[in-house]
């Protein structure tokens, strides 16, 4: 028995020397619970706990997220526009041509605004997480997103069904068919152009200043709780059970 209590005192000094232990004191009561740790340093407890979501994973997470959706937003939109589109419709013919856009048109519309609706979550996150990338630019970026969502509605939702219509209304429909074709064009290239500046500002963005935000669990939050306030919500659980009188009562 006198073995281990001189083993332990050991153990205690050579982890914590400040701790000073006199003969006879437990040296379990000595050490500082983790609770009184963590509220002289909350980082300190973050540490030592070991918390796996931090801030730079969420930054990874939502710019791999955001770049992924971006890029295959851009990338459809690009391979269609100028590859597929200008080649196969005027050797199709307007029967055929029609028989492709009514197939190809609403899943390449339906594919864009998917990504859109996908990068612009993950944009935010980012800005969430560190708090030197918040500003008026943030709001820009985010406005220029939604725009593009509402573009790739209005091409597949109100040109493409003219377009289609317009092919299988004969030659006298020719040349509304081309006015509505060039207008689904120019609003592909404005989308294109507002996915290539989002990337081309996300790869210009600085590298961040801080850490990003602390958060931990719910151990690490609640040893931050000052005692008075931990004290009445004890308090107010009691009362909600019942075992305490109110001061109400007489």
């Amino acid at each position: 028995m006198l073995d281990d209590k001189r083993g332990a005192e050991t153990i205690v000094r050579e982890s914590r020397p400040s701790i000073m232990l006199m003969p006879g004191d437990n040296p379990w009561v000595a050490l500082p619970s983790r609770s009184d740790e963590g509220r002289h340093s909350s980082e300190a407890t973050l540490d030592s706990w070991n918390v796996a979501v931090t801030a730079r994973f969420l930054l990874a997470l939502f710019d791999s997220v955001y770049v992924m959706a971006m890029s295959a937003w851009v990338g459809s939109l690009l391979f269609m526009t100028w590859g597929v589109i200008p080649i196969l419709l005027p050797a199709l013919g307007n029967e055929a041509g029609g028989r492709l856009i009514r197939v190809l048109y609403p899943r390449l519309y339906t594919w864009s605004a998917t990504s859109g609706a996908i990068a612009l979550p993950a944009y935010f996150g980012v800005p969430l997480s560190f708090p030197e990338y918040r500003g008026p630019l943030i709001a820009f970026e985010a406005l220029a997103i939604l725009g593009g969502i509402l573009l790739m509605f209005y091409a597949g939702n109100t040109l493409t069904p003219a377009i289609i219509h317009a092919l299988g209304s004969g030659p006298s429909q020719e040349s509304h068919c081309d006015r509505l074709q060039r207008r689904l064009f120019a609003t592909n290239l404005m989308t294109t152009a507002i996915g290539l500046a989002l990337l081309i500002a996300f790869a210009n963005r600085p590298a961040p200043k801080t850490k990003g935000i602390i958060e931990g669990g719910p151990r690490v939050r609640a040893s931050l709780v000052p005692p008075k306030i931990d004290a009445d919500r004890a308090v107010t659980r009691e009362k909600t059970k019942g075992m305490l009188p109110s001061p109400e009562s007489p």
